[in-house]
């Protein structure tokens, strides 16, 4: 039997011949693309990151003396210039340089989530740096940019001026527009017509729901009594109703939408991390304390041009109502403010009494005037008088 079985022939069936695959060479290529891409994203997302969050760049910092730079008590808060071009302004030529037309320091207190706002009145008495005569602040702007208008602020008010913030009036319309609007109460009727420039403004007393386009013509109205400062009383006024409307509840939902807007129009050398902290001291969802003045001076025509004329008493004056620290005599000590209830100060406060002061002065100028013509007269008549009795002899 054994040898049977192995007289047999055992079939050993052949092994499959297996096929080799063919080498997918575009999908492998497209793999190794995709995760170059993902790591250069990786990468650049992180440098992003780090240089946004991390190490963000620093600014130039104005200030009136270097050493000013070194006081950690004046560079606690951040303090921001905002500049207003007035691209639409018809006194001013296509060609020609742009004039800002408003300019405000945005001081923030990021530990204390404190706000305070001070507007510098355009016609404000300044000498810019590098000239020797009087000119309106305004003109910083035209001379030399944000540069020199950081500049001129800096060494007015005696503290450091860290960033700017630079707009156009678009801007100022589209963001208007896109917060829905800003409900105000308007003191009195505003009527003013420009044909060459094809303005008309007309806005009615009481309260009014403003859009972008009447918002604009609002805060750039001046033809009152009070000119240049009933506007930035109108600016500062507007400013805090756009504030809380801009951060309510229902508008938190375009905060993309207005970030791209600002974007768009806004200039600034403000980093990420800065605004964030700016913005947190709002308080978006609470009372924000907002306190707000405007820099203290008085009307001065004596020259022929019209000042709004402030000095350093004023300037601090102004400075310690807000609670912003300023540079100081070594050794004084800092004035206490009030942290009570927010402050607001727009002055001229009664428009009807600057108006009465400022024809009275007007009348007082015109009568010490005819006095001295008179005089010159009568000195005249006695030395033709002289000049005949002299012939005379």
């Amino acid at each position: 039997m054994d040898e049977q079985r192995d007289d047999k022939e055992i079939y050993i069936p052949p092994r499959p011949k297996r096929k080799r695959k063919k080498v997918r060479w575009f999908r492998l290529i497209a793999v190794l693309v995709l995760l170059a891409a993902m790591l250069a994203g990786l990468f650049w997302g992180t440098v992003w990151i780090y240089n946004t969050f991390i190490n963000p760049p620093q600014a130039k910092v104005a200030v009136a003396d270097e050493d000013m730079k070194k006081d950690e008590k004046l560079n606690e808060r951040i303090n921001i210039l905002l500049l207003g071009i007035d691209d639409g302004d018809s006194e001013a030529a296509a060609t020609e340089p742009k004039r800002t037309d408003a300019m405000i320091l945005l001081s923030v207190d990021p530990k204390e989530n404190k706000v305070s706002v001070l507007s510098l009145p355009r016609d404000t008495k300044v000498v810019l740096p590098g000239h020797s005569s009087s000119q309106k602040i305004n003109s910083a702007y035209t001379f030399g940019g944000v540069v020199m208008a950081k500049q001129t602020v800096a060494n007015l008010l005696n503290v450091p001026i860290h960033y700017y913030a630079l707009a156009n009036w678009k801007g100022f319309i589209d963001v208007v527009d896109l917060i829905g609007g800003v409900d105000l109460y308007v003191d009195r009727d505003m009527h003013y017509e420009d044909p060459y420039a094809n303005l008309v403004i007309d806005i009615k007393h009481g309260f009014q729901h403003m859009n972008g386009e009447t918002a604009g013509k609002y805060v750039r109205f001046r033809s009152d009594e009070l000119g240049d400062i009933g506007r930035v009383q109108r600016q500062q006024k507007f400013l805090k109703a756009a504030a809380e409307q801009m951060f309510s509840v229902q508008n938190i939902s375009k905060i993309g939408t207005l970030l791209r807007t600002l974007d768009k129009y806004v200039e600034t050398d403000l980093n990420t991390m800065t605004m964030l902290k700016a913005a947190n001291s709002f308080k978006i969802f609470g009372d924000d304390k907002i306190r707000s003045c405007m820099l203290y001076g008085e009307f001065d025509d004596k020259s022929g041009v019209s000042y709004w004329a402030t000095n350093e008493a004023n300037v601090r004056k102004s400075l310690d109502e807000l609670g912003i620290p300023y540079r100081k005599a070594e050794g004084e000590a800092p004035k206490k403010v009030e942290e009570d209830k927010p402050v607001e100060h727009l002055q001229p406060i009664d428009p009807e009494k600057a108006k009465k002061e400022a024809e009275a002065k007007a009348a007082e100028a015109k009568a010490a005037a005819e006095k001295a013509e008179a005089a010159k007269k009568e000195a005249e008549r006695l030395q033709q008088q002289v000049t005949s009795k002299e012939k005379a002899i």
